[in-house]
């Protein structure tokens, strides 16, 4: 055999391999989702926004409770994210910074500063 055709092989196994993975977490969810019980596949998390603040602590918003719902299995499936993805703290780091202003020609400008104005004479 080539190495080419030892390539496409491995790469026929691997694709063969990620849908077979997903068609088995499909199933499992549907006959899961028809035989439910509490908490399987479904659950709903509650999460709590925090932000960063000076000295590398962060600050947890807990008046504003979010709830989410989320499917025990591997993939997303019916719209639901895995729960895995979420913290088991059950909180959400957001960031409330600001991405830095570019100045004409690509160059970072630090925030606050204001932005140069550009005029041409007539």
């Amino acid at each position: 055999m080539t190495p080419k055709a030892v390539l496409k092989a491995i790469l026929a196994t691997l694709v063969a391999a990620a849908v077979a993975l997903y068609a088995g977490d499909f199933a499992w969810f549907e006959y899961r989702m028809r035989n439910a019980r509490p908490k399987d596949p479904l659950e709903t998390m509650t999460l709590y926004y925090a932000t960063d603040v000076k000295g590398g602590k962060f600050e947890v918003f807990d008046d504003q409770p979010q709830t989410q719902t989320c499917v025990h299995s591997i993939f997303p499936h019916g719209g639901y994210q895995p729960c895995w993805r979420f913290s088991r703290s059950g909180i959400v780091r957001i960031s409330l910074r600001m991405p830095p202003r570019r100045q004409p020609g690509g160059a970072r400008q630090p925030a606050g500063l204001p932005t140069p104005q550009l005029w041409w004479p007539a």
